[in-house]
């Protein structure tokens, strides 16, 4: 009796720390978004490109145009993973992406880097590739 007893708290013990263990495991790191799928000239104002694409929900994405030095950052308020921005450029210009969110287990998350040029894009495909 003494023995079973103690064998189901060895079981106990060693799923207590297998569950524990999976706390430990490291999460991988905050991808930064992908190339947008939408970009076009403004219909409003010259110089400025409509920028649309995909992010995680919640986020903040910051788009910095490297020629100009200037950028924008849009908060996916609706939380329905999609962004759109508008930033000063012209055909060509080098874009930074990246983007934030705050997580209840690690606060806040910051991702790497993504880059792409300035060049109408149509559901991602680009329309004409005019840029080296």
């Amino acid at each position: 009796m003494l023995r079973r007893a103690a064998l189901r708290l060895a079981a106990v013990l060693a799923a207590a720390l297998l569950a524990g263990a999976g706390c430990l495991s490291p999460t991988l790191p905050l991808p930064p978004p992908d190339e947008p799928g939408t970009v076009r000239p403004s219909t409003e104002t010259a110089g400025v490109w409509e920028i649309s694409g995909d992010c995680y929900e919640g986020a903040l994405v910051t788009v910095f145009n490297d020629r100009t030095r200037k950028g924008a950052v849009v908060e996916d308020s609706d939380r329905n993973g999609r962004y759109t921005v508008e930033i000063e450029a012209e055909l060509c210009d080098l874009i930074l992406i990246s983007q934030e969110v705050v997580t209840e287990d690690s606060g806040l998350e910051t991702s790497g880097t993504n880059s792409f040029v300035i060049e109408e894009r149509v559901s991602g495909t680009v329309v004409n590739d005019v840029c080296p």
